[in-house]
């Protein structure tokens, strides 16, 4: 779980232009925990993390393993209508896909395997 959502909460920390040091005052925490999560993946315990996700405006989402949840519906409703068959770009030259927690753009004319 770790391995995807520190990395969101970094990135998310970044766009929002906080330092650790400011992520770590709004959360309670100490600067040097912040740290240790973002670079090392340091385990958290579940108010912690509330905490920090809190600070920057994010909320965690569970559900069934296999069931889409109601934020998936809402945002992807032909995805998951149809999980059965995978959702092909039209133009090839940019096709956008999402690797474990990062999002990339290609433009070079391939789409990955």
């Amino acid at each position: 779980m770790k391995q995807h959502i520190y990395p969101v909460l970094a990135a998310h920390r970044r766009r929002l232009g906080l330092s650790q040091k400011k992520l770590a005052s709004l959360a309670g925490l100490r600067r040097e925990k912040v740290n240790r999560i973002e670079s090392k993946g340091e385990n958290i315990g579940v108010e912690e993390l509330s905490r920090l996700l809190d600070a920057v405006g994010l909320e965690l989402y569970v559900s069934e393993k296999g069931q889409p949840s109601a934020f998936q519906q809402s945002v992807f409703p032909s995805v998951v209508k149809d999980q059965s068959s995978r959702s092909v770009p039209q133009d090839f030259r940019k096709a956008a896909f999402i690797d474990g927690s990062k999002a990339k753009i290609l433009s070079w004319g391939k789409v990955p395997r």
